[in-house]
């Protein structure tokens, strides 16, 4: 009976932990999203003019890719960027930063609202359609 308690309570202290600190990872990530500016081009919600929500983006397939990718883009890119995207060397965003970044990156979603829920778009779309017909 001791060590059925002693395996459930190690069970849950196993489950739990992680719970705790993929919270604090997402909240240091969401912090990190504004500081760094990243919502100037991926938007809020990740879906912006370069969108990264809902694992869209090729570098958001692993965790891995995702820091490789930070780190060697201030490698191809040390001074004048030949693209919008900055650079972030370790010295920028560190791997436990970059950790926390990519796990509130994975928590975005973009759910775009339907057409029949825009009433401007759809009448938009319907006068559209109507002078098209004619």
């Amino acid at each position: 009976m001791k060590k059925l308690s002693l395996y459930i309570l190690i069970l849950t202290v196993f489950l739990y932990v992680p719970t705790i600190n993929s919270a604090t990872n997402i909240s240091s990530g969401a912090s990190l999203y504004l500081d760094h500016g990243c919502y100037s081009c991926h938007g809020y919600n990740g879906a912006g003019r370069h969108p990264i929500a809902n694992n869209v983006s090729g570098i958001m397939t692993s965790e891995t890719l995702f820091i490789t990718f930070l780190r060697l883009r201030a490698d191809i890119n040390p001074l004048k960027p030949s693209n919008s995207m900055p650079n972030y060397s370790a010295a920028v965003i560190n791997d436990q930063e970059a950790k926390d970044l990519y796990a509130y990156i994975n928590t975005l979603t973009d759910k775009p609202p339907q057409i029949e829920n825009i009433p401007t778009l759809k009448n938009i779309l319907e006068n559209a359609i109507r002078k098209t017909e004619k």
